[in-house]
């Protein structure tokens, strides 16, 4: 089986799942989310090792996993800042006892990264998951998560099948040299189309959204500018650590991190958006 028809046939079977766990919400999609956080934060330390640099990866992954919790129940933002001044406190004082004077500066520094770029941004999904506001058995929050989702791998997809016919100028030749900006602007176009098309299935079939087609619109450019940034960042962080993928739990697709790396800044732009803009 070749690897495009391990992405096909991996896909057929996760999207249906995952879409099970996006309609149920509660404690189903929050596990969900969980699980997602911790198999990411092992890749991610994953990739710090083979940099040859080190991380207190247990704590990390445990403090990664408590935001999860804590935007669960929608705590003060107090408390979240407070986990995390907290979090830098202990990996330093662990840092005291492990005797490793001159890697103190990286393995704090990548400890509370790793918590901060895995852990704080995918929690976002959690609290966009739990977005208050019902019609019948439907709440907004599974809107949401569908609409991110969908404009996020439509863009990707237009980015793939544009920059794989019509691609001549490359975005960032020595990170991710197959991205071009033709492709970009195919990202756009489907990431938008995808925006649009996604509140109009809902508003026909599921639950009327109240959003505005101008901010499905809106988000649909910044999600694909945010999905952009996101996936060469991903990048970036691998050739600089000198691997091919953040690890192998996908079949055909590497690495969650390899899949989930534009979620990690879709997630929470759409999430502020809708918060301080859309909803305000």
């Amino acid at each position: 089986m070749t690897d495009t028809q391990k992405r096909f046939a991996t896909a057929g079977v996760v999207i249906p799942i995952l879409l099970v766990f996006f309609w149920l919400g509660g404690l189903w999609f929050f596990g969900l989310a969980e699980v997602v956080i911790l198999i990411g934060m092992l890749e991610f330390y994953r990739m710090v090792e083979a940099k040859g640099l080190k991380a207190q990866k247990i704590l990390g992954t445990v403090f990664a996993l408590l935001l999860g919790i804590l935007f669960y129940l929608k705590v003060d933002e107090f408390l979240v800042l407070f986990t995390m001044v907290l979090l830098i406190l202990l990996v330093l004082a662990r840092q005291l006892f492990v005797k490793d004077i001159p890697g103190t500066l990286t393995t704090t520094g990548l400890t509370v990264f790793g918590v901060f770029y895995v852990g704080f941004l995918l929690s976002h999904i959690i609290l966009l998951r739990n977005w208050s506001g019902r019609e019948g058995r439907v709440d907004l929050g599974f809107f949401f998560i569908v609409l991110v989702i969908a404009i996020t791998f439509l863009s990707d997809a237009g980015g793939f099948l544009i920059g794989r016919k019509w691609g001549k100028h490359k975005m960032t030749p020595g990170i991710s040299p197959k991205k071009s900006w033709e492709g970009a602007g195919g990202s756009v176009v489907f990431g938008v189309a995808g925006a649009i098309l996604t509140k109009m299935v809902f508003d026909q079939w599921i639950l009327v959204s109240k959003i505005p087609f101008f901010h499905c619109a809106v988000l649909g450019i910044l999600l694909v500018i945010a999905a952009m940034i996101g996936d060469v960042v991903e990048s970036l962080f691998k050739r600089d650590a000198g691997i091919k993928d953040s690890g192998t739990i996908v079949p055909g697709h590497g690495g969650l991190l390899d899949r989930l790396d534009s979620i990690v800044f879709t997630v929470p732009v759409c999430y502020y958006y809708l918060k301080l803009i859309a909803y305000y």
